[in-house]
């Protein structure tokens, strides 16, 4: 019988407009109430509205959780504070800036931001510019050359540029010289990302369904991007919805007939936990 669905934001939970509909708002609230569950898994850090969105659909109460970083933090949904961190080595940063920072001289320059637990950091800020101090409060600071020089952890780190198709092209091209310890995602239209070799949101559903004494077996996951694949491939069932690409649709275990604007998460609640 499964007791834990966890769950992509962007794509699956999202609408297209970026809102989460009122039939997936009322039948997660449902779920909580039979004690089932829900768990929001995102590329997103705690700061980029996670605590906002766990308190409206009624998810900030004590012992649940959030993943966040593709599975570079479990953080608890109340103090959004980390409980585990599969955290992007320094080294292993380092030499993605070096390398991304060759690449400039002839794919041109993009936008690099490191997330850490304590702080956002950013480089060639003019270039890519999505308003995202006003959405989430928080500063950027200059991103320094000596990343031993960063406070707190690093969660994330990430190449942007509105040039069509550049992301994917460094995306392609970093796999090929990929550090050590680094695991990178496409993130379309416009990003680049790379975490820890260990923070997959796969690694970090088992992580948290041991720490909730969950079995595995028990959990569904459900997504439509690349980074999903992970959760989708290893969970007790993994559900794409009907956007999902076909690379990451076909390593699922279910593809289901229905889409984010079509209130999948709520229709998934419904069908595999009997609501």
């Amino acid at each position: 019988m499964y007791q834990l669905l966890a769950t992509d934001l962007d794509g699956t939970l999202f609408n297209s407009s970026g809102k989460v509909s009122e039939k997936n708002k009322q039948t997660i609230r449902e779920a909580i109430r039979r004690g089932i569950s829900v768990i929001l898994c995102s590329g997103r850090a705690p700061y980029e509205k996670l605590g906002d969105l766990g308190k409206e659909l009624g998810l900030d109460y004590p012992g649940n959780y959030y993943i966040c970083c593709s599975g570079a933090m479990i953080v608890d949904a109340v103090s959004l504070k980390a409980v585990v961190g599969n955290y992007l080595s320094v080294p292993s940063a380092q030499a993605l800036l070096q390398t991304g920072e060759v690449f400039f001289k002839d794919m041109g320059k993009a936008s690099i931001r490191v997330h850490t637990t304590n702080r956002i950091y950013v480089r060639n800020p003019e270039i890519w510019d999505n308003g995202f101090e006003i959405r989430t409060g928080r500063k950027m600071e200059p991103l320094p050359s000596d990343l031993r020089e960063l406070e707190g952890e690093i969660t994330k780190m990430l190449f942007l540029s509105p040039i069509e198709g550049y992301a994917m092209r460094f995306y392609d091209r970093m796999e090929k010289v990929l550090p050590e310890g680094a695991l990178g995602y496409r993130m379309p239209p416009a990003l680049a990302e790379y975490v820890s070799a260990e923070a997959n949101k796969g690694n970090a559903v088992r992580q948290l369904a041991a720490l909730l004494g969950i079995k595995l077996q028990d959990v569904i996951c459900v997504g439509d991007g690349w980074n999903d694949i992970s959760m989708l491939s290893g969970s007790g069932l993994g559900i794409a919805v009907k956007n999902a690409p076909e690379e990451v649709a076909r390593l699922a275990d279910v593809r289901f007939p229905y889409t984010n604007d079509e209130d999948a998460v709520a229709r998934i609640l419904e069908q595999y936990f009997s609501l």
